[in-house]
């Protein structure tokens, strides 16, 4: 696909989900780690399918356990994060969104503080080099349950730091309740340091996984929301809040949560008025990247170049950040 001249925002994407297959090679070289038996094939990520959209989503997850299983230190996580915003700057991205793990940090042995000191110096070193922009969002895993996130939560609200803004869930839809989830928001919130949220919600669970999350953790940025097309009146009700849906088309066609471009609703959702913006998501394991997403917006959904540069509007104006780096983005927008 061409990539879209037009500047790019990435605001949903998962730090570990960029690790490309020759990033995990490298890494686990210098870890003297073996990777995984039938993990990486003929350059790319592959998993076991056994054509069911449970089966999809288990072989992936089981995929990027074993992909980033090969981490071990604070290097690999400044190596990561400085390779994702080099190859997204190099695709005509200036700003992004990534969600980051205080449980993943832990896996791989980092403290939370050590983790964030690694991925700082990776953004800091990309930002020199390319001028791109990045904020961080912590975020707690649903499945791992609810004081598993009221432990992120705390974590992340004692230890501030200038580059995470915002707090998020990702993991299973189905796992708990939104409810459920409300202690560990409530904990992570600080109006001067950590002021923004998001979550998932909309993807693998129904439309009821939308309003749970916008009227219990009082949400306006939702991670894909993709399944409000199922009710009409929610999206009547979501474009009368400004609801942002961060939306991940690769991601969604991979995972079957929609068997094709022509099924996808984010062309429904631009028409309707939604603030759309758009992420790459875990791009490494999906064979996308922010510029692919602009360019299938274009080639499969028929946006203009005006309209994509919209897009990427909305995102700055959406995004969690200071007022005066806002400024900044949208004049190179303008």
């Amino acid at each position: 696909m061409n990539i879209p001249p037009v500047l790019k925002a990435d605001m949903h994407v998962h730090l570990e989900g960029t690790i490309t297959p020759a990033m995990v090679e490298k890494i686990a070289r210098r870890n003297n780690i073996a990777v995984p038996a039938g993990l990486i094939r003929n350059g790319k990520f592959t998993w076991a399918d056994d054509g069911t959209a449970a089966g999809n989503l288990k072989g992936f997850v089981q995929a990027y356990d074993d992909a980033t299983g090969v981490m071990k230190c604070a290097e690999d996580y400044t190596d990561i994060t400085y390779d994702y915003l080099k190859r997204s700057a190099d695709e005509g991205c200036i700003y992004a969104e990534i969600f980051i793990s205080v449980d993943h940090g832990k896996m791989v042995g980092l403290a939370y503080p050590e983790m964030l000191a690694a991925i700082a110096k990776g953004y800091e070193k990309a930002k020199v080099e390319t001028g791109m922009e990045a904020r961080f969002i912590s975020t707690c895993v649903r499945h791992y349950g609810p004081e598993a996130a009221l432990r992120v939560a705390k974590i992340t609200h004692d230890n501030p730091h200038p580059l995470v803004t915002g707090f998020g869930m990702a993991g299973d839809e189905n796992a708990y309740t939104v409810a459920d989830f409300k202690p560990a928001y409530d904990a992570a919130f600080d109006a001067a340091a950590l002021p923004f949220r998001t979550a998932h919600a909309g993807e693998a669970a129904g439309p009821q996984s939308v309003r749970d999350a916008r009227d219990i953790l009082k949400l306006r940025r939702f991670g894909h929301m993709v399944r409000a097309v199922d009710d009409p009146a929610l999206i009547a009700e979501q474009k009368k809040i400004n609801a942002v849906p961060e939306v991940c088309v690769s991601s969604n066609l991979a995972l079957r949560a929609f068997k094709d471009y022509a099924a996808h609703p984010l062309r429904k959702f631009f028409d309707a008025g939604l603030k759309v913006v758009l992420g790459s998501d875990d791009p490494a394991f999906f064979n996308t990247g922010i510029g692919k997403e602009y360019a299938i917006a274009k080639e499969e959904f028929a946006f203009s170049d005006a309209e994509l540069s919209r897009i990427t509007r909305n995102a700055i104006e959406e995004a969690f950040i200071d007022d005066a780096t806002r400024a900044k983005l949208l004049a190179k927008l303008a």
